[in-house]
């Protein structure tokens, strides 16, 4: 749901999902059993170093290897 997002942008390195955009983006669509699953792709995607999330714990940024993935 991330890269899709950052993909339909067409984000480079830096470029930064909000946190309105993550409400409205995907929070929004979420059933809860998915809600559960977000906070682990969330951490995931910021451990393997594709992104980093920002103060608000809402919005992320896209890193350089991230936007390489894309």
């Amino acid at each position: 749901m991330f890269v899709k997002w950052f993909k339909k942008q067409n984000a480079a390195a830096g470029h930064i999902m909000s946190k309105q955009d993550v409400l409205k983006n995907i929070i929004a669509k979420l059933d809860k059993k998915q809600e559960d699953a977000l906070e682990a792709a969330m951490k995931e995607l910021t451990s393997s170093g594709f992104m980093t999330t920002l103060e608000d714990g809402l919005s992320l940024m896209l890193t350089e290897k991230g936007a390489e993935s894309l």
